[in-house]
């Protein structure tokens, strides 16, 4: 552990360079940023409050091991179950830290994408990829109650519709 916050970007697993860029990306001009965004979708998040800060994204991979079970019945494979889910909470929760870090309220247009390697067909990568977004009015808290950003696999189009309904996005 290091002597920051327990929650802090280095803590939680993303690495110096994106740290960096991430640090590159808050120093620079409010216009310039990165995004898996439509323009459609850009306008919208828009529309609806919020200003694209840049793209974030959280990976963690997994070697996929055995587990021993009888084969004669139907049982849950508990431990390559657990190994799953926590490599997807790795990749999420790095995500987020690097949306925090950049001072967003949010990520919307989340994709979490699962790749099982050619070169070790025992290894899987997780990767969670979005765009953190701030809200344009500084009186609304749009944060999680761990006070982490949201986070939302809703299109632009369906965060607008969201947003416009009176809704806010609470986690995946």
């Amino acid at each position: 552990m290091s002597d920051q916050d327990p929650q802090s970007p280095v803590d939680l697993g993303v690495p110096e360079d994106a740290l960096r860029r991430l640090a590159d990306s808050k120093a620079g001009t409010d216009t310039l940023f990165t995004s898996d965004l439509s323009v459609n979708e850009f306008l919208l998040v828009r529309e609806a409050g919020f200003r694209p800060l840049g793209l974030v994204l959280g990976s963690s991979i997994y070697h996929v091991g055995i587990q021993a079970r009888r084969w004669s019945s139907n049982q849950e494979l508990d431990v390559l179950s657990q190994a799953m889910y926590h490599a997807r909470e790795l990749a999420m929760t790095r995500m987020e830290a690097e949306a925090k870090a950049l001072g967003a309220d949010g990520i919307v247009g989340v994709r979490l994408e699962i790749e099982f390697k050619e070169f070790g067909n025992d290894l899987a990568e997780f990767l969670a990829v979005g765009t953190a977004v701030v809200a344009d009015e500084q009186g609304g808290n749009w944060r999680n109650a761990l006070g982490q950003p949201f986070t939302s696999d809703l299109s632009g189009q369906d965060f607008w519709t969201l947003i416009q309904s009176g809704y806010a996005p609470l986690g995946m």
